[in-house]
């Protein structure tokens, strides 16, 4: 059996200690029970808020669950994904029965992304998620380059430091946190596996993004040596009075498990529901959807849309992870409707009116503008010239509406 206190870390650096978790032993095919229980001093506090508005309202007793599922899937927003997770296994040492949510949420601690830390009862949190220096950059890619060609590579102090700053951020490409002086980033590496200039495609999708009105993180791509390149997106999970911003994905707001069907309708009603500015969300999730339509950001599944809890309530996070079709997979995670491929701008625009979107058309319209100066901005990035006609190509047949 495994007890923790879940803490959170407020926007202005305060600390609440919100409810106790416990985890039963899991039985032979590794399924194990869960509860989550908010603490009376949680409940009386003017500042709490429910961890999930939909699973987890503000209430005594036990929310229970089998494995992190609902209500319990925020705790699984905690941890990092795949690339996280195997940082985070090899940096404590866990054995293979000791690998699973439960413990890897105890080895986490305060180490993760967002404002939930958790810590054994009785002890108050400690560490918090180190963050390399940026001068450390080209050390630490080289430690991710090695782990990927070689998962027995030899542990020395480069390894170390990869091992402490790449096991929090989530996603399955190789990352790790770095800071400057005034600013703490999110650092995403290349790969051995890329067969494009993801780097680059990424920080010219973030820039189109910008210029289609969308609100992303700022951002900064840096020049390594051996023309090796790596992107900075700024972390906004951290506010500048030194707190958190408590985040939650739409997988756990929608509580869609398993091999889910889900549409973007469903991300604008929850919008509608729980956000606390619906007036501005609403416009930016149907926006946000449209650039992915025509951009061809296919992988638009649901932990690639938060909330950001601020002091007032729940808001839409900025965009990140913003691809165009890498894969050639044509087919969105989410449905525009009825269909996993993407409309072209007229249908789109039909959509949002159907949905009560104000001025449908006209968002509809400067997206695409926005978008058909994919081959300006990604030339800007130096993305090689093949990949730029390749992918412009494709995002001249999506605002054609060719299928």
């Amino acid at each position: 059996m495994i007890r923790l206190d879940v803490w959170l870390t407020q926007v202005n650096g305060g600390q609440l200690r919100a409810a106790e978790l416990v985890f039963g032993d899991a039985d032979r095919q590794g399924r194990y029970a869960g509860a989550l229980r908010y603490t009376p001093e949680y409940l009386a506090d003017a500042r709490a808020f429910p961890l999930d508005p939909a699973a987890l309202p503000l209430q005594p007793g036990d929310f229970s669950s089998r494995q992190l599922d609902a209500p319990l899937m925020l705790l699984d927003d905690a941890l990092p994904d795949d690339w996280g997770r195997r940082l985070l296994i090899l940096r404590h040492g866990l054995p293979r029965g000791q690998q699973s949510e439960p413990h890897l949420l105890r080895a986490l601690a305060g180490q993760g992304l967002g404002a939930l830390s958790f810590h054994a009862p009785g002890l108050p949190p400690g560490e918090e998620a180190h963050a390399a220096a940026l001068l450390e950059l080209d050390s630490l890619l080289d430690a991710a380059q090695r782990l990927e060609s070689d998962a027995s590579a030899a542990i020395d102090d480069t390894f170390r430091g990869l091992l402490a700053a790449g096991s929090s951020p989530g996603g399955a490409r190789p990352k790790a946190l770095v800071h400057d002086a005034e600013s703490q980033w999110i650092a995403k590496f290349p790969s051995r596996r890329d067969d494009v200039d993801m780097v680059g495609l990424e920080a010219a999708s973030l820039e189109l993004a910008r210029l289609a009105g969308l609100e992303v993180a700022d951002f900064r791509l840096l020049e390594l040596t051996g023309s090796r390149r790596v992107l900075l997106v700024k972390r906004f999970d951290l506010t500048t009075q030194g707190g958190r911003r408590h985040m939650l994905s739409f997988r756990s707001l929608l509580q869609a498990g398993g091999y889910y069907v889900s549409r973007y309708a469903d991300l604008i009603d929850a919008l509608r529901r729980y956000s606390a500015w619906p007036e501005r969300d609403v416009p930016q999730m149907y926006r946000q959807m449209v650039f992915n339509a025509l951009l061809g950001n296919t992988d638009d599944h649901l932990k690639n849309f938060w909330l950001l809890a601020d002091a007032d309530g729940y808001r839409l996070s900025p965009a990140f992870d913003l691809l165009p079709d890498t894969g050639a997979r044509r087919e969105h995670v989410l449905l525009f409707d009825l269909t996993p491929l993407a409309p072209g701008p007229q249908e789109l625009a039909a959509l949002g009116r159907k949905w009560g979107i104000g001025g449908a058309a006209n968002i509809c319209q400067e997206v695409e503008a926005a978008v058909t100066r994919f081959a300006a901005i990604a030339a800007v990035y130096n993305v090689p010239e093949p990949e730029i006609h390749r992918f412009q190509q494709d995002i001249a047949r999506r605002c054609r509406t060719e299928r």
